[in-house]
């Protein structure tokens, strides 16, 4: 399987990432009234707060770069799953408490969406990072 194979089977899985990410960021933005209280702002199961969406927009963009150029789906998964893997921990301990102060504030949909998103960058992340070896390791055998 050479790398561009690889890539074909790899994008979709970034661009679906990517995607869900994207439009929950950028639906966010619209669903963030000034009179709600924190923790009632809502689309559909999932938190919108404005850091949130600015995080889940910056990745979802990110995600599209990466599906674009795919000698970039590495470095895009292991970002990916550092940062989703970051939210769903801070999520967890987040959503056991109750503080006013949360600026994120994370429900546990968020927790499972964040924890998918950051097994499956982990795998296409592992996945894409064994092509590129191999694909390395057979230019320098032909050299």
């Amino acid at each position: 399987m050479n790398l561009r194979t690889t890539g074909f089977l790899l994008r979709p899985v970034v661009l679906i990432v990517a995607l869900v990410h994207l439009v929950l960021g950028v639906l966010g933005f619209f669903f963030l009234p000034e009179a709600n209280q924190a923790g009632e702002n809502t689309l559909w199961i999932f938190s919108a707060t404005g850091m949130l969406d600015v995080i889940r927009t910056v990745l979802g963009v990110l995600g599209l770069v990466a599906v674009i150029k795919p000698s970039a789906i590495p470095a895009y998964c292991w970002m990916a799953f550092v940062a989703f893997a970051g939210l769903t921990a801070f999520g967890v301990l987040s959503a056991g408490t109750d503080l006013s102060g949360d600026a994120v504030n994370l429900n546990w949909a968020d927790n499972t969406l964040h924890a998918l998103s950051s097994l499956a960058a982990l795998l296409v992340g592992i996945a894409a990072t064994r092509v590129s070896r191999r694909k390395q390791s057979k230019t320098r055998e032909n050299v």
